[in-house]
């Protein structure tokens, strides 16, 4: 059996309301126009999508070698670490002000307005995952992540476009453990405080040119 931690229930969202300038879980002031409490990290749903025009960040997080996992136990044991690792995708994407975009399979596209949160955002998930892992889980099953940020077009609470194009093919080259970002992402975020960011060179993504410059953000202690 996975040592994942079990979070059935997806962590809740709070309701921004139109004359809420408290948060209702740990009563701090909330600026209006809020997308999250900064007090305690809760995000507010009606405020994560970013809007047309904005500035996003798109971030990629996949699950490395799930196949092979699956084919070799049991049905349930699948199905516990997915539950588990949805949730806790969907936790670190609340805490860190991030909106689901999609979710597809064992992955997850996302979006946010910030792209210090989302750098941040992919490392914690890659934290957290390697913390709950063990049994020899952390080997079998790695997490990848690829982040980009740039202009994209909206449809409703999907987006499509270059920016989003390139963030995908940037998590196809990284590996199970690993956050690949662009140079547009790189610029944006600057110094993250716990975080190493480092450039990987140029790398060919598939199906677009020219080369990319990558960088790699070292996550772990």
């Amino acid at each position: 059996m996975t040592t994942f931690e079990a979070r059935a229930e997806r962590p809740q969202i709070l309701q921004e309301q139109e004359d809420n300038e408290r948060c209702p879980t740990c009563d701090a002031a909330l600026p209006r126009g809020f997308r999250f409490c900064g007090q305690c990290g809760r995000a507010l749903a009606a405020t994560l999508a970013p809007a047309p025009g904005d500035l996003l960040t798109i971030a990629f997080i996949d699950l490395e070698g799930f196949t092979t996992f699956a084919s070799r136990v049991e049905e349930a044991e699948v199905r516990e670490l997915i539950r588990a690792f949805h949730a806790l995708v969907r936790e670190q994407a609340a805490r860190h002000g991030g909106f689901e975009v999609k979710q597809m399979g064992d992955g997850f596209m996302l979006a946010f307005a910030n792209p210090a949160r989302a750098v941040a955002c992919a490392a914690d998930i890659q934290r957290a995952v390697a913390r709950e892992s063990g049994d020899g889980l952390s080997t079998a099953i790695r997490v990848s992540a690829g982040l980009n940020s740039g202009d994209a077009i909206r449809e409703g609470d999907d987006f499509f476009g270059h920016t989003v194009n390139v963030a995908s093919r940037i998590a196809g080259r990284a590996d199970g453990g690993q956050v690949l970002i662009s140079e547009a992402t790189r610029e944006l975020v600057g110094q993250l405080d716990g975080l190493r960011i480092v450039d990987v060179g140029r790398r060919r993504l598939r199906g677009i040119a020219p080369r990319h410059r990558l960088f790699e953000v070292v996550w772990w202690e």
